[in-house]
């Protein structure tokens, strides 16, 4: 089926009455056409679905955002990855959910998303699996290559207590100190970058961080971005390379994109998966070169975790 095609299915299903509605062979829960989910373009005017499907068939770095615990977006995402990969392109998925280390296991295992995951060692409990079931039957049914691409707990905790230095030694290069004056070209990160990610990483954690463990958390994340850059760069010359990836992984500024750029990667696309604000609004968190707006999820307090027990949420 046309890429395009595919892809006015997936939306017309998503926007059409209650209930559950098969698109391309993904079941995707519908929501109704007055509150339906919302491909916007940059400057928040609404996205010709058969122009989006064209420029991603087009693109060689597609990365897709998600929201972890919106079931809506995964299987969207699913239906937009198997209307991608219907073309027969040779292309890699690269998740974030699988650590890189694991690759080789993965490559040897059997072409069996049950296989894959074991073979990736997903955790399980802390992907709510099997939230992600779909995108990684839609990149295996389509013969695409399975790829991790996230540093492992324990790299990432070396970089949080050692620093650059303790980064892996391929990526030691992108994890510069940030420039002092205005950075001469995209490939540099500069303190604009970097003040937006630790602001990023301090409301992520609810402000409950010390300060001192701002930076160094930031500097673990920029180490995540960088692995999960290096994983779609190693694709062979010619495939489409997709990422998979949570939306501050795919953001143009401070994510994903940032490092493909300084190694002059081209051809990129980055659509983040947002939720619409509680009165509808489609405001998006960050820079993407597109943004799909699915319905609020209703979830406990993030951040009441981070209180005292007894302690009020209220400011």
């Amino acid at each position: 089926m046309h890429i395009a095609r595919a892809l006015v299915l997936a939306v017309a299903g998503m926007t059409a009455a209650s209930g559950v509605v098969a698109a391309d062979g993904v079941a995707l829960a519908a929501q109704s056409a007055a509150t339906g989910d919302t491909a916007v373009d940059a400057s928040g005017h609404s996205i010709d679905v058969s122009a989006l499907a064209q420029r991603l068939r087009s693109a060689r770095h597609v990365l897709l955002g998600e929201v972890h615990d919106d079931a809506v977006q995964h299987r969207l995402r699913a239906a937009v990855l198997k209307a991608l990969l219907a073309d027969g392109r040779p292309s890699w998925v690269v998740f974030e959910q699988i650590d890189r280390e694991h690759n080789a296991a993965v490559a040897h295992a059997a072409r069996d998303t049950e296989a894959v995951i074991t073979a990736g060692q997903l955790n399980r409990k802390a992907w709510a699996w099997p939230l992600h079931r779909p995108l990684f039957d839609a990149a295996l049914a389509a013969g695409a290559t399975v790829v991790g691409g996230n540093l492992s707990r324990a790299e990432a905790g070396r970089v949080v207590s050692g620093g650059v230095a303790q980064a892996p030694a391929e990526l030691q290069r992108w994890l510069a100190a940030p420039a002092t004056t205005s950075a001469e070209s995209s490939r540099e990160w500069t303190s604009a970058q970097d003040a937006e990610l630790r602001r990023q990483v301090d409301e992520g954690h609810c402000g409950a961080l010390p300060a001192a463990m701002i930076g160094t958390m930031a500097l673990a994340q920029r180490a995540r971005d960088a692995a999960l850059a290096a994983a779609m760069m190693a694709a062979p010359p010619g495939a489409r390379v997709v990422l998979i990836a949570g939306n501050g992984h795919v953001r143009r500024d401070i994510g994903v994109p940032h490092y493909l750029a300084a190694a002059q990667a081209g051809d990129i696309v980055s659509i983040g998966f947002l939720e619409r604000g509680p009165d509808g609004a489609t405001r998006a968190d960050g820079p993407y070169d597109e943004a799909w707006f699915t319905a609020p999820v209703e979830r406990p307090d993030p951040c009441a975790s981070f209180r005292p027990p007894g302690a009020s949420g209220s400011q």
